[in-house]
């Protein structure tokens, strides 16, 4: 009877074996591929993969490669499809692919670690391998210590100044202004040795109309950083180095002893004739000597002293003008704050607002003097002079005068004066 259990036994022993045999798995273990691909950096400002423009690897599989499936693997996120590939005939055994950017363009990549590829062969056997990606994210550019509003100076030069920095490397420098209502680019500055701090001094020529510059700098990653600077819209017109000749003498008249300051305009003994309702201040020259600028209303005791040759000089006194004039000696606040608009260029309006704290101008002629007398100007601190000349519509047109040169002559009616003046508008 035990013989018999004992054979019964081996007969299902050797049952067992061979069931277990029929019910092997169809799909079988994985097949030794070799898979090459490189880390990949994932900039978080660009969007942009890096070292290659796409990820990609390469498979080499004995088996043949039927399909493969590229998740993107993130931490703390379940693992997303973003990628199927399916080998041509003739690249079964040796496949090489690319992922698009666009395949996760919308995907958080934040905390991305990689792609896990999947590979499913010709024989059903498969193959798992992964490509490392490691998000950065790049510190932005600094554009810093750019002026909030800038004026030309006398040259019509503005200087744009200020620190650019980028710890990437700074790329380029774009300098845009608005003349044509929106920004076109003025000029750039290419910085080759990708320079992680750049000291902007860049001297641009102002073009009529425009009201902004925009200042662009831009990295090796091609992040950008800009600074926009108002041009104020000046109220006021400035000629500069205008030079007028005091009344001159009957053998040689005078041809720029009359001012207009609408047009800028200069006009001599000879021609200012019929034009004096315009005229708004008149230069002259006593023996003493002093020169002195004088409001045309105040010219009746002197217009016989300008000549053309037999002809002088009869104005209507109901056509002369009564410009009054203030000589601002530095030394108050209200005076000191003008000079040092003027000298930073800073003076965008004329108006009466821009002297307050100062007396109106109330002196009907200013002269020149080496020391600062009462109203009297000179060359090195009192040189500016506030000249208010009265409309007929009852407005006034204010003046800023700056003296920059008296040469009084050996014959003093042909002493002269070089100044810069502004004009209101």
């Amino acid at each position: 009877m035990k013989h018999k259990n004992n054979l019964w036994f081996t007969v299902l022993l050797i049952a067992s074996v061979l069931m277990q045999s029929c019910k092997k798995d169809k799909v079988g273990i994985s097949s030794p591929d070799t898979f090459s691909t490189n880390e990949f950096t994932y900039n978080m400002a660009t969007k942009q993969i890096s070292p290659d423009a796409q990820i990609n690897a390469e498979l080499i599989s004995p088996a043949g490669i039927k399909l493969i499936y590229c998740y993107l693997v993130r931490n703390n996120t379940t693992d997303s499809l973003i990628y199927i590939g399916n080998p041509a005939e003739d690249s079964r055994n040796n496949y090489k692919f690319n992922i698009p950017s666009s395949s996760y363009a919308v995907a958080k990549m934040a905390q991305v670690m990689g792609v896990k590829v999947m590979v499913k062969h010709l024989d059903n056997t498969t193959f798992e391998g992964f490509i490392k990606v490691t998000s950065f994210t790049p510190p932005m550019p600094k554009l810093e210590n750019v002026p909030v509003s800038l004026l030309p100076n006398a040259s019509n030069i503005i200087s744009v100044t200020g620190k650019a920095s980028s710890e990437n490397g700074l790329k380029l420098i774009e300098i845009y202004d608005d003349y044509q209502g929106t920004f076109v680019l003025v000029n750039k500055i290419d910085l080759s040795n990708s320079e992680k701090v750049y000291d902007l001094n860049y001297e641009y020529t102002y073009r009529k109309n425009a009201g902004n510059l925009k200042v662009v700098i831009i990295d090796k990653f091609d992040l950008r950083a800009e600074s926009v600077i108002n041009i104020p819209l000046k109220k006021f017109t400035l000629y500069k180095d205008v030079i007028m000749m005091a009344h001159g003498t009957a053998a040689a008249p005078s041809t720029n002893s009359f001012f207009m300051g609408k047009s800028g305009t200069l006009l001599g003994t000879c021609t200012i004739s019929g034009k004096e309702k315009d005229l708004d201040f008149v230069t002259y020259c006593t023996t003493t000597p002093a020169f002195t600028i004088y409001g045309p209303s105040n010219t009746t005791t002197i217009a016989k002293n300008f000549k053309c040759g037999v002809q002088i000089w009869e104005p209507s006194a109901i056509d002369l003008k009564a410009t009054k004039f203030r000589t601002l000696i530095p030394g108050t606040a209200e005076t000191d704050k003008i000079y040092a608009s003027y000298n930073a260029n800073t003076i965008t309006d004329l108006g009466d607002e821009f002297f307050t704290g100062i007396l109106l101008p109330g002196s009907s002629s200013v002269k020149y003097d080496l020391v600062a007398a009462a109203n009297a100007f000179n060359l090195t601190t009192a040189y500016l002079v506030w000249i208010r000349v009265p409309e007929a519509d009852g407005s006034f047109t204010n003046m800023l005068l700056r003296a920059k040169e008296v040469i009084i002559g050996s014959s003093t009616p042909l002493s002269t004066i070089k100044f810069d003046i502004l004009v209101s508008k």
